[in-house]
């Protein structure tokens, strides 16, 4: 909700820069959705006594796997919603969270993303926001809510940590509206609340180095009357009040509370009808500006007003009218929104709030302003049909959008640019690393930074949104995410090699369908190790259904994987396909005592179950032998290679620097030993390259020297990778690999990857190729031909 905002104390410099200098933005979201679901989730006290719980009101507890079933429908895969603080610390100290269990679990079995509001006007009634303590107060219950939500979401935790500084503070601190009931003490107010959130995110980062937070804040403008031009000051003034609590959140305005860049992340705008007013020195007495009027001005002028403040991805976090206006007002913020991103302005997303009808605040009148009704006794809600016709032509024309934004004659993604989106997520996944090693968890902060840079679709063909990286240089791409972490590398080569067969062996629609849940951040891979009798189809109910029998092991990636590609037998002989299962498996049918290995923990590598599972006619891929097809079968060994030198990149790197700290790198034996394993990893890498050279000149009639070829450099790239790892165990000693030291995890986990099937067949071809080809003619120089000169 979004309301009056008086200026409460001094405000920045409007030539203030939107950054501080060398401080980067953040990474741009990459949100499951453009358009959002928002649940009202207000819990705050009314000046009567009497506590407010729209969530309680709404039925949305009682009934969230239906609501969050209703979002995922309707293309609204990324939502708002919130945690009852009074519910969850009762005693202090005491944390207790099954107030939210159901919807964090309705969420993640919908596959809906959340962003959650940890405190939204509501707070214990042993809290007093004004103590001292209040800050620590919150970051305690913060930290122990990214606990428990950590353990809840599939990929990146989005918080909020308080919904509206601004408005909290006016309501709570100024007029007495809100509790604690306060006037006069806004400022006061809006500082300790900005301690709060200051405090609150160091502590979510320290439970998950990964986490994100949307702020967001009301969107205002207030003009002086016209019939009364001598308040311009005073209006002016309570224009820019609206950035007083991010300013001071990025340490711009009253640096004393803490504030820095690093507590901005994205900017959430909440924004009304009736955000747009005349000033009145009485607030009581204030006009709104109709939308309809001259002098209202264009919501594109404000997204960019706060971008060109802040340079920080914007989301138009709530938006909504009441009764018959909804779907008008939801038409014209969308028009708005799509000039501002014509302009320029990145707005990531929009959410419709609140997405269900709810009791008024004052009067708990039925608010008809939601996309559904208050639930029947089954959790049914009516739809408001004009604004769900609205969302859909939205929606479309969002989708449109983003297919035409990168055109089909544009050019690949250039090396450079793949390796700096990778830079932004490197610092995420160094935080990760080790914590994840000792857990065995999967890396769902890695994974949430891949995505937010741009590279769960970096293979994807410019003509689908991707970037088209391909051949040396997505090779040299895996290589660096190897080198920042292995798990998360083999993780990466999966999804990348799922996508891939995908896009080659799959219809049109098929294509489209991956390449959209691949922008909205769905996780593939492929599962294909599996023990007798192995995985079958069995039709269900038609040709055009199936269900499964069997099961696989070494399912990288368990739940985590949204879209797991799976290779099954068809009934009868009918040969081996691919089926693309359009959700995640329930973490229940995975076998976690399975997966006790001695490296790459993190990748979760479970035995699954699936029989019983339903698959469409659309999901399974190709036809039969399209997933052993040469030389492409073949050749994706150079990926899971170019992965693996990543990790001896990363064991020598962490064996240099524990022989920097000992004072012992300018030993000449030193010196000697990384010099002949760089040499040796060097020349390995070099056979990756001509290998996908050689694959990407091939003819369909004849694969086996190319198959020879890349046989061939798994040879010479295990035995490299294998001498780094004796290098760097000699280099260090035993001090350099005991737990949790760097080397130890990097060359444990190196060995653990290098354990690749039939390493003796490939040893095997290479020696066959050799000794079964012809006696070379006088112009040739080498029985592999002279690709890569």
């Amino acid at each position: 909700m979004s309301v009056s905002l008086p200026h409460s104390g001094p405000i920045a410099g409007p030539d203030r820069p939107p950054l501080a200098p060398g401080a980067p933005p953040p990474s741009p979201p990459a949100f499951q959705a453009a358009f959002w679901g928002g649940f009202e989730c207000s819990t705050q006290r009314r000046p009567s006594g009497r506590r407010i719980d729209v969530i309680d009101a709404t039925a949305h507890d009682r009934f969230a796997e239906q609501d969050y079933g209703r979002l995922a429908a309707s293309g609204l895969r990324t939502a708002r919603d919130g945690l009852r603080w009074h519910l969850i610390e009762r005693v202090p100290g005491e944390y207790d969270f099954a107030s939210v269990a159901a919807q964090a679990a309705a969420a993640r079995g919908a596959g809906v993303e959340v962003i959650w509001d940890l405190l939204h006007y509501g707070f214990p009634d042993f809290v007093d926001p004004f103590a001292p303590d209040f800050p620590q107060t919150f970051a305690r219950y913060a930290a122990a809510a990214a606990r428990f939500l950590r353990e809840q979401t599939d990929g990146t935790l989005w918080l909020c940590p308080v919904n509206e500084i601004s408005f909290t503070a006016w309501g709570g601190g100024d007029v007495g509206y809100l509790n604690p009931f306060a006037q006069g003490r806004g400022l006061t107010l809006k500082a300790q609340l900005v301690r709060a959130v200051i405090a609150g995110m160091d502590a979510a980062r320290e439970v998950d180095p990964g986490v994100r937070f949307l702020h967001a804040e009301p969107l205002i403008s207030v003009q002086a009357h016209p019939e009364r031009p001598d308040e311009a000051g005073d209006a002016e003034r309570g224009h820019a009040a609206q950035f007083e609590a991010l300013d001071m959140l990025l340490g711009r305005l009253h640096p004393e509370l803490g504030g820095a860049e690093r507590y901005v992340d994205v900017v959430g705008l909440n924004y009304y009808p009736y955000n747009q007013w005349w000033h009145h020195p009485e607030p009581q007495r204030r006009e709104p500006v109709a939308h309809t009027h001259p002098a209202h001005r264009p919501l594109r002028e404000l997204l960019a007003e706060v971008h060109a403040r802040y340079g920080r991805p914007l989301v138009l976090a709530e938006t909504g009218a009441e009764g018959e206006d909804r779907a008008a007002w939801f038409e014209l913020v969308v028009s708005e929104v799509e000039a501002a991103r014509d302009a320029g302005v990145p707005v990531a997303g929009v959410c419709l709030y609140p997405v269900v009808n709810h009791p008024g605040w004052d009067d708990d009148r039925h608010c008809h302003n939601g996309l559904w009704d208050y639930p029947d006794a089954l959790g049914g809600r009516a739809e408001h049909a004009p604004l769900a016709g609205v969302l859909r032509l939205a929606q479309q024309a969002w989708d449109r959008a983003g297919a035409e934004a990168r055109p089909a004659s544009a050019e690949p993604a250039p090396l450079s640019e793949l390796l700096v989106r990778l830079a932004r997520a490197a610092p995420v996944t160094a935080a990760e690393a080790a914590a994840r090693d000792q857990d065995g968890e999967f890396p769902a902060a890695s994974f949430g930074a891949l995505r937010d840079s741009g590279l769960l679709t970096a293979t994807l063909p410019t003509t689908h949104g991707g970037l088209g990286a391909a051949g040396t240089r997505l090779l040299a791409l895996l290589r660096r995410v190897g080198r920042a972490s292995l798990p998360v590398g083999r993780l990466y080569e999966g999804h990348v090699n799922a996508l891939q067969l995908i896009l080659a062996h799959g219809n049109p629609e098929q294509r489209a369908r991956a390449a959209a849940d691949a922008r909205s951040g769905q996780l593939f891979g492929v599962w294909n190790t599996e023990e007798a009798p192995g995985l079958r189809l069995e039709p269900d109910g038609g040709a055009q259904a199936w269900r499964m029998t069997g099961g696989k092991t070494f399912a990288s990636g368990a739940h985590f994987v949204t879209r797991p590609l799976l290779p099954a037998e068809l009934p009868q002989g009918g040969g081996r396909v691919l089926a693309l299962l359009p959700h995640a498996v329930a973490r229940g049918r995975f076998d976690p005592d399975f997966w006790r290995p001695l490296g790459m923990r993190p990748t979760v590598s479970f035995r699954v179950d699936l029989g019983g599972l339903r698959l469409g006619g659309n999901d399974v891929i190709g036809g039969p032998g399209d997933y052993y097809r040469q030389p492409e079968f073949g050749g994706g060994a150079l990926r899971f290679l170019a992965v693996q030198l990543g990790g001896a990149d990363a064991a020598l790197e962490s064996a240099r620097d524990v022989l920097r700290r000992l004072g012992r790198a300018g030993d000449d034996v030193q010196r000697l030993r990384f010099g002949a394993v760089s040499a040796r990893l060097e020349a390995a890498w070099q056979t990756v390259l001509r290998g996908a050279a050689l694959l990407e000149q091939a003819g369909p009639d004849d694969p086996g020297r190319v198959l020879a070829y890349v046989a061939l450099a798994r040879e010479v790239s295990e035995d490299a990778c294998l001498a780094a790892c004796e290098a760097v165990e000699r280099a260090v000693g035993a001090r350099g690999l005991l737990a949790p030291q760097p080397a130890e995890r990097a060359v444990r986990d190196l060995r653990m990857y290098l354990r690749q099937p039939a390493p003796d067949a490939a040893r095997l071809q290479v020696g066959g190729f050799v000794l079964d080809a012809p006696d070379l003619p006088d112009s040739a120089y080498s029985l592999w031909g002279e690709e890569g000169l």
